[in-house]
């Protein structure tokens, strides 16, 4: 890391690693700033918030939608770190069919469980180290070496990590060293959960905890994911969304290296004005993106049970339809148990589905079959 280009920075401060490398430490959370540049970008956001609370409001089961969000963040985030798998491998896999040669696979769908867990953990536990750190145990749990099984998964790091290189040496960035890393998340967390949280609005709050996680990167791996999980929790567990229905990968990961860039600019300049704007634009952009899909889910579900009603279905196909937007990848004995149904019927039920071109059989599948429900796994990719 170029120590030049921090040495003057009033977003935190210099110290030596054991490895005799500088490494930069960010000063604990508020900084001091004039927050008038970015109130028109922080109206956009909170009105395309409003907007995606509006959504969710009109839903018997906020779940339709939930779960397709969730999954393109698993996806989206995941492949922001070089971790890869196609969407029916990802279903498949949440369907119960698990693949010893998969991976990438079993590390993404970590991602989707670490966010469903952080985020129903809510009910019990604040946001804080604790949650932090089961979020990373479950992100990592089970991944083959070269991604991080070697690390004790949701501990925070002992030795020193870097950015940007294969050794330090050439590292772009360098993290806190492992002590001072854990008296900085013990101010992160005592920032997030102070008593006079309404003195500065909680959207650009989030952008600063997510900025500080990432400088701070304190487990060995999963950094960048955790941070990301960390923001609908922050948003759900304050209120801004009443469900979690809003997820950032997706816009960060089409703007990927401003999105570095930025949280670069605020260690080295302190400029964090532009990266506020950034995260404003991106949970706005975000926001609305998510109302076009859940109003293209909604189509869709209308049309699924029109045409199932039109034809004197029974209760239990519509019960189906919805089931689909939840798990649009699933096996008849699955469908047997959802209904409280004999294998039989379930099986009478999907084959009426599959008549009506709402799912298909998935091949290479077996004992039991999978089906998959074909336009709500295309929604999910367009997002």
């Amino acid at each position: 890391m170029d120590k030049a280009q921090f040495e003057t920075s009033p977003s935190g401060s210099l110290v030596q690693t054991p490895e005799h490398a500088w490494a930069f430490v960010p000063a604990p959370l508020p900084p001091t700033l004039d927050f008038g540049p970015v109130i028109m970008e922080l109206a956009e956001a909170s009105r395309a918030i409003g907007e995606l609370n509006g959504i969710g409001r009109t839903l018997d089961n906020p779940y339709l939608l939930i779960r397709p969000l969730q999954t393109k963040e698993a996806l989206t985030s995941s492949s922001m770190e070089g971790t890869y798998t196609t969407l029916d491998e990802l279903m498949l896999l949440d369907a119960g069919l698990e693949r010893d040669d998969k991976f990438d696979t079993r590390e993404v769908w970590n991602y989707s469980r670490a966010l469903k867990e952080a985020i129903d953990s809510l009910e019990s536990l604040p946001l804080c180290l604790r949650l932090i750190c089961n979020a990373h145990a479950t992100l990592l749990r089970g991944v083959t070496k070269c991604r991080g099984s070697s690390i004790r998964p949701g501990e925070f790091k002992t030795q020193q990590n870097w950015i940007g290189a294969r050794t330090i040496d050439k590292a772009r960035f360098v993290p806190p060293p492992p002590q001072q890393s854990i008296a900085a998340m013990n101010d992160l967390e005592r920032y997030i959960q102070r008593d006079d949280r309404q003195t500065i609005p909680a959207l650009i709050d989030a952008a600063l905890i997510h900025y500080q996680f990432e400088t701070i990167h304190p487990f060995p791996d999963g950094n960048g994911r955790v941070g990301r999980i960390l923001i609908p929790v922050f948003l759900f567990e304050r209120g801004v969304i009443q469900s979690p229905l809003l997820y950032l990968s997706p816009f960060f990961e089409e703007h990927k290296d401003e999105y570095i860039d930025l949280m670069y600019g605020v260690s080295r300049t302190g400029d964090w004005i532009s990266w506020i704007e950034f995260f404003l634009h991106a949970i706005r952009t975000s926001a609305e993106r998510s109302v076009q899909v859940a109003d293209q889910l909604l189509d869709l579900r209308a049309s699924y049970r029109a045409s199932l009603q039109q034809s004197g279905r029974s209760a239990l196909l519509l019960s189906i339809a919805d089931y689909v937007f939840e798990r649009p990848v699933f096996s008849i004995p699955q469908i047997a148990e959802y209904l409280g149904v004999t294998y039989r019927s379930a099986q009478k039920n999907v084959d009426i589905f599959m008549n009506s071109g709402i799912v298909e059989e998935l091949p290479e599948t077996s004992h039991p079959k999978y089906f998959a429900a074909r336009d709500v796994l295309l929604a999910i990719s367009n997002i």
